[in-house]
Parts: C-alpha cells; sequence; structure tokens
C-alpha cells in the first residue's frame, strides 16, 4: 500500500467514526509520529547468549515447535502446582 493509498483510506473512514474514536486515531497518530528510542547496546552476556545460540543453530540443537510447546506446558503445569 502507498502512503497516498492509506491516506485515503484515513479520510474516506473518517466521516463513519464517531468524536471517541477519531481522539482514539489522533492519539494513534501522535504517538506514532514521535521519535522513537534508540534501542541499547547488547551486553557483553548478551551478545555471548547470541553466539551461543548460532552454535546451537548450527549443531542442530533446536526444538520443534511441538516439543518447546510441551516443555512450556510441563513447565506451567508444575508452577500451578506449586502456587495454585
Amino acid at each position: 500500500m502507498t502512503r497516498s493509498e492509506a491516506l485515503a483510506i484515513i479520510e474516506a473512514a473518517l466521516p463513519a467514526l464517531d468524536d471517541a474514536r477519531v481522539e482514539k486515531l489522533a492519539e494513534m497518530a501522535r504517538a506514532l509520529a514521535e521519535p522513537q528510542p534508540v534501542l541499547r547496546k547488547l551486553t557483553a552476556e548478551e551478545l555471548a547468549l547470541i553466539e551461543q545460540s548460532k552454535e546451537d543453530f548450527r549443531l542442530g540443537r533446536t526444538l520443534t515447535m511441538e516439543e518447546a510447546r510441551a516443555g512450556t506446558d510441563a513447565f506451567l503445569k508444575q508452577l500451578e502446582a506449586k502456587y495454585g
């Protein structure tokens, strides 16, 4: 979608919006127009973990989505049993 197309969609939708929704749209536009914060630099530990993960992928030390979900479900079940 081009900028012109996006603006046309917004303009076409405005008459159908009630005052509360127009205000919400204005708030969203203002927030999106604000400068985005600069991301912080990664720590040495975080950089080392990234390198470790690259090695894990290279060597096939990964989980399928099903394995990861099963592990997460088991962990959550333990927490629920412990803290109810």
